[in-house]
Order: structure tokens, then C-alpha cells, then sequence
């Protein structure tokens, strides 16, 4: 009876291990979407200040996972890189100099993501275009003869892919906000609401 047991037993083993095998044979790219999403995310906050950007997240739930600035994943490093186990407000203060942040002539620009597995990126998981432009010159009086140029900034948030091979994002799905000022909020519901006026 115990050799009848076994051998159903071994059988049933050597046939799960057949369909874990075929299961991970099976091609998910049709089936697994990775694009733009607003989903799970309250806001995200940008302040431009002369040599850094800072970026707040909140969440609409416990978030556990990973936040960084794309290209400075397998350095792991802070303040580009950030492991969070357990929230929903976060903070991250990213030099203009580090993180890979792209200097364009005063336009400072960086890709933020937000990845709630440690390792992979999945459907849910967020991407945000994030630029501080410091180009747009501003004349104001110093004196009657005198002019001073300063440099108005300029702080815009996008939604963006956080595919590490993006395609397009669709014209429906486009979602950005800009402030003449150093600080600009993304709120995907509120932009979400005003999409839907239009």
C-alpha cells in the first residue's frame, strides 16, 4: 500500500514540475502590460531649488518597494536610490549633479520611478518626467539705468512609462501639470477630473 502511495505521490510531483516548467516557457509579453498609470498615487510634489530637485510622494496606500531616479538602479545608492518597506509619504532630494539628472543648458531633467517589487517591474508601478527649467531669463530693474537679468524656473511633472523599453505614451493617456514657479503638485485624480470636463 505504501509503495502505491509513493508512486502517486512521485507522479503527481513529476507532473507539476512539467507545468511549472511549461509555465515559464510560456511568452507573457501579450498577456503582462507595463505603461503609464496614476493609479494608487494621492500626488507627487516638485521644488526646484539652485542645485537640487525634491521630490514628494504621497500614496493612497501602505507602499512597500522601491524609488529612484531611472538609470541608478543597480547602483542602489542614496539619495538616487530609495528601499522602502512601510508608508505612504516619501522624500527624496536629488542633486542636479548626481542621479544621471540630464543638464541641458539650465534645464534639469530626471525620470522618477516608483516600483513596488525590489526587483522587477510590473503592471502598477509608476514613472513621473520631472523638470526644473532654469532658462527662461527675466528682466527686471535694478535702478533707472541699470537691468539685471534673472532666471525665472520654470517646474513641470509628466506621466511617463516606466517601461525600460517605453513606446509612445498614447494621446489619452498624456498627463502633465506646469508651474512658472519652483514648485508644481501632480494630482492624478484632480488631472484625471479635468480631463474628463474636456
Amino acid at each position: 500500500l505504501n509503495f502505491i502511495v509513493y508512486s502517486v505521490i512521485y507522479i503527481i510531483l513529476l507532473n507539476l514540475e512539467k507545468y511549472y516548467c511549461e509555465l515559464w516557457e510560456h511568452d507573457l509579453t501579450n498577456e503582462i502590460t507595463i505603461g503609464p498609470t496614476t493609479d494608487g498615487y494621492k500626488n507627487v510634489d516638485l521644488k526646484c531649488s539652485a542645485e537640487s530637485m525634491t521630490i514628494d510622494i504621497e500614496m493612497e496606500d501602505d507602499f512597500n518597494g522601491v524609488l529612484y531616479i531611472k538609470g541608478s538602479y543597480s547602483d542602489k545608492k542614496y539619495p538616487c536610490f530609495v528601499d522602502v518597506n512601510s508608508g505612504t509619504k516619501f522624500k527624496m532630494k536629488i542633486p542636479f549633479d548626481q542621479c544621471n539628472v540630464e543638464n541641458n543648458g539650465g534645464l534639469y531633467q530626471a525620470v522618477l520611478i516608483i516600483q513596488h517589487d525590489d526587483e522587477l517591474i510590473m503592471p502598477g508601478d509608476a514613472a513621473f518626467n520631472l523638470e526644473c527649467n532654469f532658462t527662461i531669463p527675466k528682466e527686471i530693474p535694478v535702478h533707472s539705468s541699470v537691468i539685471t537679468e534673472i532666471f525665472d524656473v520654470i517646474s513641470k511633472i509628466s506621466l511617463a512609462d516606466p517601461d525600460p523599453s517605453p513606446k509612445e505614451i498614447p494621446e489619452h493617456q498624456r498627463m502633465s501639470v506646469v508651474n512658472k514657479s519652483n514648485t508644481v503638485s501632480f494630482q492624478p485624480k484632480t488631472l484625471k477630473f479635468r480631463k474628463d470636463e474636456l
